[in-house]
């Protein structure tokens, strides 16, 4: 389904007349959500309610969150097992025949509706009914229905009758429903997508006013329920023979199963290729030594936002890593360090790294012989990895383990 697909916000696309948008424009994207109210009170929003954030590209972000927001609405369904019935006719869907405690079904007049799985909701689902997800997946596949149907009848009898909360996304111009989620009924803030650009702008904004730094947006992942938005500093170090490095401050947010919203620090080297035009590539080391602060869903809006206090962290990270950069001038064999990719990658084991080792495997069998080379390459594999979140991610990650690490 290419509309959940990854798409990519490119730094080329952002009109150069986008300088910025007024916080009161950019909080406008959670005047719906329920955690607005203490966001605005602990972010003191009122006080800088006129400023302009100079961010460059802060506007297009916005306005494709707006475009996310028109298409996709987000309902939170709670249900039991015993409204819950399978297929609408030969395709496989989760439906639910009672949607009386949700207002937004009563305000669109949908009293049952029809949900087709995406992501890993069908997993989660029969992985919480005593692990049938492997044995279900199976009969789905080969098209048992009756089978499939007949283990659901039979597991109401013995399931316990706790309900569930669902997140179905309503697809408004295609009018159709997709199950994204199973989240909890209890331990669940929503810090969505539109949090996390106006959290992300606004904390980038504080933080401008009290250096000589600048941001601007270099590039953004996104889809619905996830974005990961990379803001280059105006800072740039020298990196002798190869080029420069750029800081970047990483912004995250997947609304379902990750940190609600994650800090980031990472670095951008910019070389030149054998074309003589720049390129670049990310170096973003482990979660433990990047991370500058990170909220879960399940912490309330006050701790949340104190979190956010750790952003004077991201000096110290991009030091660290800037001093670890510096060690790549020191390769001398940059087949060897080529070669720690390559055998990480015939080793994965992930299914989406997997689904692209032959083209990886491919580019790494270009002999390099200088670093130049050697991050063409790796800049060429990262390029293979881009369609998909989970893989670009490790592939960045070995790259760093493989460079800085020599490991």
């Amino acid at each position: 389904m290419n509309k959940f697909e990854r798409k990519v916000l490119h730094k080329v696309s952002i009109p150069v007349s986008d300088n910025g948008i007024k916080v009161s424009e950019l909080v406008s994207l959670i005047k719906e959500n329920y955690l607005s109210r203490d966001i605005f009170k602990f972010l003191e929003i009122d006080e800088i309610l006129n400023d302009f954030i100079n961010i460059n590209g802060a506007k297009t972000l916005y306005n494709t969150q707006v475009i996310l927001n028109e298409r996709f609405y987000k309902e939170d369904l709670q249900s039991s097992i015993d409204n819950i019935t399978f297929y609408n006719k030969d395709k496989f869907s989760i439906n639910f025949s009672d949607t009386s405690n949700s207002k937004y079904f009563k305000d669109i007049k949908v009293s049952s509706v029809c949900t087709y799985p995406i992501y890993s909701a069908t997993r989660d689902f029969f992985s919480s009914l005593y692990n049938m997800d492997k044995y279900a997946s199976r009969l789905i596949e080969t098209g048992n229905k009756h089978i499939v149907e007949a283990n659901l009848e039979l597991l109401k009898d013995v399931v316990e009758k706790n309900d569930k909360r669902y997140r179905i996304l309503h697809d408004k111009v295609e009018n159709e429903f997709y199950l994204r989620a199973i989240i909890s009924l209890t331990n669940y803030n929503n810090y969505d997508n539109n949090v996390a650009i106006v959290i992300g702008l606004l904390t980038l904004h504080n933080e401008m006013k009290k250096s000589n730094l600048t941001y601007s947006l270099k590039r953004c992942e996104y889809n619905e329920s996830f974005i990961r938005m990379f803001f280059e500093s105006s800072e740039i170090k020298k990196l002798e023979s190869i080029g420069t490095v750029k800081n970047i401050v990483e912004v995250s947010n997947d609304e379902i199963k990750r940190e609600a919203l994650r800090f980031t620090g990472v670095c951008l080297i910019e070389f030149g290729n054998k074309n003589k035009k720049t390129d670049e590539i990310f170096i973003r080391p482990q979660e433990t030594k990047s991370r500058i602060l990170s909220v879960k869903h399940n912490q309330s809006t006050v701790n949340a936002i104190r979190e956010l206090g750790n952003i004077e962290n991201t000096k110290k990270i991009h030091e660290e890593l800037y001093d670890d950069i510096l060690t790549i001038t020191t390769i001398t064999k940059p087949e060897q360090i080529k070669y720690l990719v390559q055998k990480k990658i015939e080793n994965a084991k992930s299914d989406e790294v997997r689904r692209i080792k032959i083209p990886l495997l491919k580019e790494l069998s270009n002999k390099v012989d200088n670093i130049i080379q050697l991050l063409t390459v790796f800049r060429k594999i990262e390029l293979l990895a881009n369609e998909d979140i989970e893989a670009v991610e490790y592939i960045r990650f070995i790259i760093y383990q493989a460079l800085i690490e020599r490991k």
